[in-house]
């Protein structure tokens, strides 16, 4: 082998080991993977358009719970970020003109709204750090619906008023429930229920993910 190809497989082999230390530096270690419950009232089964449905997270003590160590930590210098997406299930439109909800948003920040299949909400809260945020869904047409928490859980940054930067975390959250209405859901029929994979939004109700609910006139 000549030494002119030995110095181009050189380089070539020298690209493929620093694009791959390239990748693994890409990856985020998250010290964090917070998991919290918020407050949905008031929990029925039906509601009529116009009511209010209220979510809210409060927790005046900064503790965290931490699904890595199994333990709270304590946080006060975190700008929490909160979505969730309310979607159109049955016998609903989707994607209105006039929107699904309208909604009240109290102790927090709209940063962005979330589309999937009807409409949605990105907040974060303000700084100095306010762990306590409150939204109202107000419904505006009849059908069946649902507000999902995204499977992905969110990166969690520091407020910009603190010097010290806090680790890479994440933070998911789950409704703080014991039914999440799975039967309405299931009367649905089938045909209708639109799942990717069956059995997917049951398992998503069951895990306190997902909350079904009817709106009459």
């Amino acid at each position: 082998m000549s030494p002119a190809i030995k110095l181009i497989l050189g380089i070539i082999l020298s690209v493929i080991l620093m694009s791959t230390q390239c990748r693994k530096d890409l990856i985020i270690e998250y010290k964090y993977k917070f998991l919290e419950n918020v407050d949905l009232y008031p929990v029925q089964k039906s509601y009529h358009v116009g009511d209010t449905l209220w979510l809210q997270y409060s927790n005046p003590n900064h503790q965290l719970y931490d699904q890595v160590t199994n333990q709270k930590i304590f946080s006060d210098t975190l700008s929490l970020v909160f979505s969730s997406a309310f979607n159109s299930r049955y016998e609903a439109p989707v994607n209105p003109i006039d929107s699904l909800f309208s909604l009240k948003i109290e102790n927090a920040l709209a940063v962005g709204n979330v589309y999937d299949y009807g409409q949605g909400v990105l907040i974060a809260t303000t700084c100095p750090s306010s762990y306590n945020f409150r939204i109202g869904i107000v419904p505006k047409h009849t059908g069946i619906y649902s507000i999902d928490m995204p499977v992905i859980p969110k990166t969690l940054g520091s407020c910009t008023n603190n010097m010290v930067s806090s680790p890479f975390s994440t933070i998911e959250y789950r409704f703080n429930l014991t039914d999440c209405n799975k039967d309405v859901y299931l009367s649905i029929p089938a045909a209708s229920r639109g799942e990717s994979l069956k059995g997917y939004t049951e398992k998503a109700i069951d895990n306190k993910r997902v909350f079904v609910f009817k709106v009459e006139g």
